[in-house]
């Protein structure tokens, strides 16, 4: 029997973690020859992530530069996933999420007639600011995709009001709730119980509001006097001057090098609390009963989970939000805890239908 030649295409660190249970998946099927094409778009992150999720990289087409911007990202990766494909043609490629890296790969496949596979498809704010492009991205890979993986049946409702075929649309669950539940059996990374768990990244965000949120915190801090943070801090230039500016050498506050993704989820298990414009985080913060408050206006991610809160990025909201939720009970429940956004089988489910495609 011939094997399906399958690429899976990552570029930044939450794709890797991600991707990695499909391409365990791949892996464990016969019926499969998976290879991992590396955009290089965050170069140090993805690489780090890559190594925590053990998926290694077949082809890496090394995209990164200073300064880079994202019509330059998108140029090189077409270019060069492009003539990589023509030299090595695939059955299926397969990208995640709404990067730049995830939309380059959906046009090259598209242009040159592979069936592309959309996971994490369907999330929808319907505001091209908010998030800022990865709104704009996913609306135009699902526009592509042979298959549309998504999470819940809220995002299949979105795929069926924009008109995309019912035919080419998956439930599947997050493949995110996958890759948390295999890191936290391997971590043992563990927070002190009164730790506040910090990460915040997104472009939106940067300017007055990160200061808005982390002016919040400091707030919050004056008033917990047994609070401490963790924040394992992106490497833009922009989340770093901010923090300097308004959280200052508070020894409450660690800031550390972003973290190995099982070494996280430890992280994440353990912290008391979490406040975070992470997208992933509140896919995974179901599982482990986590209070998440989401530092966002709104949020591709709609959920009847109490713990999961949209609060804003105003000083005050913040601030109320934090007081509010560090006074409730922390969870004491089962671990993994139910989780509307899936039950840990997305990844070989994702296998399965490519695979089964005639």
């Amino acid at each position: 029997m011939t094997s399906k030649r399958i690429a899976l295409v990552v570029g930044t660190r939450p794709e890797a973690i991600k991707m990695a249970p499909v391409y365990r998946a791949f892996r464990a099927d016969s019926r499969a020859n998976v290879e991992v094409i590396s955009s290089g778009q965050h170069r140090e992150l993805l690489q780090s992530a890559l190594a925590s999720v053990e998926m290694p990289v077949s082809v890496d087409l090394d995209v990164m530069t200073p300064g880079q911007s994202l019509n330059g990202v998108l140029a090189k990766v077409v270019e060069r996933m492009g003539a990589h494909f023509e030299a090595n043609p695939v059955d299926a490629v397969l990208l995640q999420g709404d990067t730049t890296t995830a939309l380059a790969a959906a046009q090259v496949g598209y242009h040159l007639r592979i069936p592309v596979g959309h996971v994490e498809a369907g999330l929808r704010t319907y505001d091209h600011a908010h998030p800022f492009p990865e709104e704009g991205n996913r609306q135009l890979i699902d526009r592509l995709a042979r298959w549309c993986f998504v999470p819940t049946e809220a995002e299949r409702r979105n795929l069926r009001a924009e008109r995309i075929d019912d035919a080419r649309i998956f439930v599947t669950g997050n493949t995110a709730v996958d890759g948390l539940l295999w890191a936290i059996e391997r971590s043992d990374t563990h927070l002190g119980p009164s730790t506040l768990l910090l990460t915040l990244h997104r472009r939106e965000s940067f300017g007055g509001e990160l200061d808005a949120i982390l002016e919040g915190l400091r707030d919050f801090l004056e008033r917990t006097p047994e609070a401490k943070v963790i924040w394992p801090v992106h490497p833009n230039p922009e989340v770093k001057a901010a923090a300097a500016r308004t959280l200052g050498d508070d020894e409450r506050v660690h800031m550390a090098a972003p973290m190995p993704y099982v070494a996280f989820a430890g992280a994440l298990r353990s912290a008391r609390l979490v406040l975070t414009d992470s997208g992933g985080i509140q896919e995974e913060g179901p599982s482990l009963g986590k209070t998440v408050l989401v530092a966002r206006e709104r949020t591709e991610r709609p959920t009847d989970d109490a713990r999961n809160r949209i609060v804003g990025r105003s000083r005050e909201g913040i601030r109320d939000a934090l007081l509010s939720a560090w006074a409730e009970p922390a969870y004491a429940g089962p671990i993994p805890a139910p989780n509307p956004f899936g039950d840990g089988h997305a990844g070989r489910r994702i296998a399965e239908l490519v695979l089964d495609t005639p």
